[in-house]
């Protein structure tokens, strides 16, 4: 019986037979792990990480060419670890010639610069016997006398430092001040960062800015490590529930620390941090409790923004750094709800504007006259390429548009190579297409048809035969596969049609749908209309907007006024429980029909 190997970032699950190779069952499969030596075990660059399962005992070999601390990571050789049960990997981005395709921008708004962090130049008198004011009051006087600041307060780090540092600044420097604290000392010609970090269910961006200029420098993505504890946000919290919260968080951790590692080289340039995530990835990500957020009414433990300091969570940045994370509204509703509606300015529309981050957990917003309402709806991680056959996440080698007329199927493929799979913009644009062309019926029922097959008990449409594909057998759409992407939108459309509903509104009067995160940017809105996902309403008045909570966090972090503002939304947003909805029911049902 063969085992299942979960290949990420790409999302690509395969079967291979108990005792193969990673790198065998990854060739056969299509996936271009990096190997100058051919799978020898001599030049040592396909190297993977083993996320869960069991492989065979680590070989001298790789002893050799691994170093003790990717070995205590669980770092091996793809060409000489053998499979002895289900696995999930992660391939590196060095040791994949191709990466999955990351959104990170996102339009933003203009704004003027209104930073919590500032900088102020010092130049004290040196201290002496005709002047004996300690450091930090001789300091604490002259950004008094100076600067007009009252009841300043050192950071423990700060003070750790301070003697030797200005000294060694021979007395001249700058301070580097966050309301009423004094965080740091900096070369008066050093620049300041910060970083704006959304943690995604299933991908994180990380944002390096120069909190001077309000410019982003870089952006860093990679995929949430959590993924090997469960691939939505349920799964995680059941984790934590059996296991504790330390797994899930120190994972998550140690990515971010990479990440900001990489955009700086210098972490302690860093010296403020704005976060943003789903309830559960907020409270995993803190350590917090996440039992009732499980369990109706899935409470959180804090909805308010904090403001800790990121030692206190071990996340690598300046020693007085602090993170501020931005709040949440109730359910699962979270921070990077309120970083969405913050971006969009959602949240100030006049006329009816629905907003809507696709994802493994979908938020809705409905705004009009000041009125926000939200939920959020559990649209499951098909989109992500979860749970289809053939489905991938969208990196080189994935189908992400298709068109059929005349059964003549014409496709786009992510980085102009052989198919190796289908993501899930390529998904919903083949369901539409059958659904047009007849090929599937209103209840998702595969038809007869030259191009649909029956392999066992389960129908499948042949996407792309065996010969054009670079995994050496035909792409395929089941019949399970419709039956999950038909559970996944009709959960994002029942929760579009309750908001309506509650507040009153018929879907005509739509004047604007925002389309926000990674799927929302690169999916045919006229395929999402025609399998029923989205209203029917006229293409101009969709956006798509890209990340934008990640933009929201930004805009916090270079914006006091932003902040507070994100503290306003929260509070104004009247959040509805879908799942409990007497209508819920009756409206799913309906919503898994094709229109």
């Amino acid at each position: 019986m063969a085992n299942i190997i979960d290949f990420e970032p790409i999302g690509l699950r395969i079967p291979c037979m108990k005792g193969d190779t990673i790198f065998d069952a990854a060739r056969k499969a299509g996936i271009p792990i990096i190997s100058y030596c051919g799978g020898k075990t001599i030049c040592g660059r396909c190297k993977i990480r083993i996320m869960n399962g069991n492989v065979s005992a680590i070989s001298n070999n790789e002893k050799n060419l691994l170093s003790e601390e990717e070995i205590t990571n669980n770092y091996r050789l793809a060409c000489t670890m053998r499979v002895l049960s289900d696995l999930k990997i992660e391939i590196p981005p060095e040791s994949l010639a191709t990466i999955q395709r990351l959104q990170l921008l996102g339009k933003e708004p203009q704004l003027s610069l209104d930073p919590v962090i500032t900088k102020y130049e010092v130049k004290l008198q040196e201290s002496s016997l005709e002047n004996p004011l300690a450091d930090w009051e001789n300091l604490h006087k002259f950004l008094e006398d100076k600067y007009g600041f009252k009841n300043l307060r050192p950071d423990i780090s700060l003070l750790q430092n301070l003697s030797s540092k200005i000294r060694n600044e021979n007395w001249e420097f700058s301070t580097i001040v966050r309301n009423d604290e004094v965080i740091g000392i900096t070369k008066s010609d050093e620049d300041l960062y910060g970083i704006a970090i959304d943690i995604g269910t299933t991908k994180l961006a990380v944002y390096l800015i120069d909190l001077h200029s309000g410019k982003t420098l870089a952006i860093q993505g990679a995929m949430n490590p959590q993924i090997a504890y469960g691939e939505d946000v349920m799964s995680r919290i059941s984790y934590a529930m059996e296991n504790g919260v330390d797994h899930l968080r120190n994972c998550l951790l140690n990515t971010l620390n990479r990440l900001i590692q990489q955009l700086t080289g210098n972490p302690e340039k860093v010296v403020d941090v704005t976060i943003v995530g789903n309830t559960a990835m907020h409270h995993l990500f803190i350590g917090l409790p996440v039992k009732q957020l499980g369990r109706a009414p899935y409470l959180p433990a804090i909805v308010h923004s904090l403001d800790v300091k990121a030692r206190e969570l071990g996340l690598n940045v300046a020693k007085g750094a602090f993170i501020h994370l931005l709040p949440n509204v109730a359910g699962f509703v979270g921070a990077d709800h309120v970083a969405m509606l913050l971006a969009t300015e959602i949240y100030k529309a006049s006329k009816c504007t629905i907003g809507i981050d696709i994802g493994t957990n979908t938020e809705v917003a409905l705004s009009v006259n000041g009125d926000i309402a939200s939920l959020s709806c559990a649209s499951g991680p098909a989109f992500e390429g979860a749970r289809i056959k053939h489905g991938m996440r969208a990196g080189n080698g994935a189908i992400e548009k298709v068109n059929i007329k005349n059964n003549k199927i014409d496709f786009e493929v992510i980085g102009d190579v052989a198919p190796i799979g289908i993501c899930g913009s390529g998904i919903l644009d083949t369901i539409s297409q059958l659904l047009q062309n007849r090929i599937i019926d209103q209840r998702g029922r595969l038809q007869d048809h030259d191009l649909v097959s029956q392999r066992k008990a389960n129908r499948e449409f042949i996407l792309v035969p065996k010969k054009n594909t670079g995994i050496e057998k035909d792409i395929v759409v089941t019949q399970n596969d419709i039956s999950e992407i038909q559970l996944a939108k009709a959960a994002i459309r029942v929760g579009i049609n309750i908001l309506l509903e509650k507040c009153g509104i018929n879907e005509e009067e739509i004047e604007n749908m925002v389309i926000a995160g990674a799927f929302g940017t690169y999916i045919n809105v006229e395929s999402a209309i025609k399998i029923g996902m989205f209203p029917s309403i006229p293409l101009y008045r969709f956006t798509q907007v890209g990340n934008a909570a990640g933009i929201g966090a930004k805009l916090a972090l270079i914006s006091n006024e932003h902040r507070s503002i994100a503290g306003n939304i929260a509070n104004r947003v009247r959040y509805i429980e879908l799942t409990t909805h007497p209508k819920f029911t009756r409206e799913f049902s309906h919503a898994l029909q094709f229109p």
